[in-house]
């Protein structure tokens, strides 16, 4: 599986440790963050994690392979919508939240049912942020997958294979047996 260019919408705890993992493994990867706090990314810089910086602006996220939601679920709701109609062809936009009902009820009222692919990494720590993220935060975790009635299985496929490069173990459920059982 060939990335070229990740992006990440906050780089926490969840988001800081997928990144890191993919950083290992792919080291020519392009990643691109933003986060609510400048420093965030300028520590990300400064261990070679990010290609930028500084905050990236929405627009640089535009030829990404995968975008990643990593803020509260109002938030993520939020950028989803503001990412509409501004990402390429091959783009896969998901989520780290743990609820999924929301997310996937705003994908399908924007029409961007067949670029969002929920999911939902089960793993984390009683220490948040990116100074705790890890890459091994996911390993042997359950990565859930929530794919919408319009993804098509080569998309599913691709965010399986993301999740197993985190060395999770991925599990594709409909969006609402995810809420159900984790609630």
């Amino acid at each position: 599986m060939k990335l070229q260019k990740i992006g990440f919408i906050g780089l926490g705890l969840i988001g800081g440790s997928i990144a890191k993992r993919l950083r290992i493994l792919h080291k020519d990867l392009v990643i691109i963050a933003t986060a609510g706090h400048a420093a965030t990314i300028e520590a990300a810089y400064k261990e070679g994690l990010t290609d930028n910086a500084s905050p990236c602006e929405l627009s640089d996220f535009y030829d990404c392979d995968y975008i990643f939601l990593c803020t509260p679920v109002q938030k993520n709701m939020e950028y989803l919508r503001l990412l509409k109609g501004h990402v390429c062809d091959r783009c896969i936009i998901t989520d780290v939240g743990s609820t999924k009902t929301s997310i996937h009820q705003a994908a399908r009222q924007l029409g961007m049912e067949e670029v969002f692919i929920g999911g939902h990494p089960m793993a984390g720590s009683e220490k948040t942020g990116y100074e705790n993220s890890t890459d091994h935060l996911l390993e042997n975790a359950y990565y859930i997958i929530t794919p919408t009635p319009l993804s098509r299985q080569e998309d599913i496929d691709r965010m399986v294979q993301v999740a197993k490069l985190s060395d999770a173990i991925p599990i594709v459920l409909d969006y609402r047996e995810h809420d159900r059982i984790v609630a």
